[in-house]
């Protein structure tokens, strides 16, 4: 189903009752600024099947490009080998089966270096570039204890770590020692007996906008209701140093030390509609200075039955985002019976950009996503994965 017209720039007000303070506070949700509309059929950018360099290499998180200093797409979409594909649009993306950056396996959770994925790159330049990870340890790999484990994900923590490529992106070290390299530090330490641990998980693409990089990070609580997205920004100039919104002002999520970053502040405001899991995509439609928002959402009706797939919203300060619209019908994971595909880490890039960092969107771009196609095999069940792209219009 794609997303029909709406009307611009009506308001409603909401209260909201804010837990534990008491405080009565407005929050503003309007009406989207943009139709988004998919115009065209689906483009197999990858298929793990047909090109991937082993059985290994599968698309597992949102696609992330840059134009290096030689004018190629640098895209990534990585699981924790963080491989590359390079080209010069879409339609000539091959994969580099070289692996750009590989966390040391450390058993140790204060170090944050056991696996991390490359979510988010800031160049300006094309020459030297930075990145947020996510970083996440994992008590499974080490044989450690997790109280009440059924899940590999039980008693994960997960923090984001900052890196730097001095090459164009073709490898990448930590900006600083573990754990000097963690701006997003866990909120709360680490502990074998809480299967769900507070952390930040996942980060947007990085947006250059006046004088400061934007992201949108998600940041996990043990109760579900209580996990949000946050919106963060450090300098243009100085891409090490993170600070999140608190709803009134950017404040220092973390202190580096001698001993690491040490968490400052573990609240952050949630933006975005409530309700919806983590922003995977963040760009800016230059015609009308307005940003957008990609997510996966499920929207219930009143009959019982549901809309869900890949949504968006747009805002005109990434603080205050109008309600959800419903993109691309896709099934997602809890959709899917036994063989079914799904979809998952939607984002959206526009190759004609003029921005280094694809941040930007003119009236037509592109939805990418990742969509698993699980298979019978010996027995039991692999998950071959294609990256998948759809052409959309953005009209005012």
């Amino acid at each position: 189903m794609l997303a029909k017209s709406h009307i611009r720039n009506m308001m409603v007000m909401i209260v909201t009752v804010l837990s534990g303070g008491g405080i009565l506070a407005l929050a503003s949700l309007k009406t989207a600024a943009l139709e988004l509309t998919v115009t065209g059929p689906q483009q197999i950018i990858f298929d793990s099947d047909v090109s991937g360099c082993d059985g290994h290499h599968l698309p597992d998180a949102p696609a992330r490009a840059f134009r290096d200093d030689q004018g190629r797409m640098i895209l990534f979409a990585p699981n924790f080998q963080n491989r590359a594909f390079v080209g010069y649009g879409f339609d000539s993306l091959k994969p580099d089966c070289d692996s750009r950056f590989m966390a040391a396996g450390k058993a140790q959770p204060d170090l944050l270096d056991d696996r991390t994925w490359i979510h988010a790159v800031y160049t300006n330049d094309g020459k030297t570039v930075y990145a947020l990870g996510s970083a996440s340890f994992m008590p499974y790999r080490h044989n450690m204890p997790c109280k009440g484990r059924t899940q590999r994900i039980d008693c994960w923590i997960n923090g984001l770590v900052t890196l730097k490529s001095t090459d164009s992106g073709k490898t990448f070290d930590y900006l600083g020692k573990p754990p000097h390299h963690a701006p997003f530090p866990p909120p709360q330490p680490y502990r074998d007996d809480r299967k769900i641990a507070p952390s930040y998980v996942t980060v947007t693409n990085i947006i250059n906008w006046q004088n400061y990089l934007y992201a949108i990070v998600w940041r996990r609580e043990e109760e579900w209701k209580n996990s949000r997205n946050c919106l963060v920004r450090a300098p243009a100039n100085d891409p090490s140093s993170w600070q999140v919104w608190d709803g009134n002002d950017f404040i220092d999520a973390a202190q580096l030390t001698d001993d690491g970053w040490q968490v400052h502040q573990t609240d952050c405001a949630r933006v975005g509609p409530r309700g919806i899991t983590s922003i995977r995509g963040l760009v800016r439609h230059e015609g009308s200075n307005t940003f957008i928002a990609i997510y996966q959402h499920r929207q219930r009706n009143k009959d019982g039955t549901d809309r869900h797939g890949i949504f968006y919203s747009t805002s005109s300060d990434m603080k205050v985002w109008s309600e959800p619209y419903l993109l691309l019908a896709e099934d997602l994971m809890p959709d899917a019976g036994p063989g079914d595909p799904f979809a998952a880490y939607a984002t959206m890039i526009d190759e004609d950009s003029q921005d280094r960092l694809f941040g930007t969107v003119d009236d037509t771009a592109s939805l990418v996503f990742v969509r698993l196609i699980p298979k019978r095999h010996n027995g039991g069940w692999r998950v071959p994965r294609q990256l998948v792209r759809y052409r959309v219009s953005i009209r005012k």
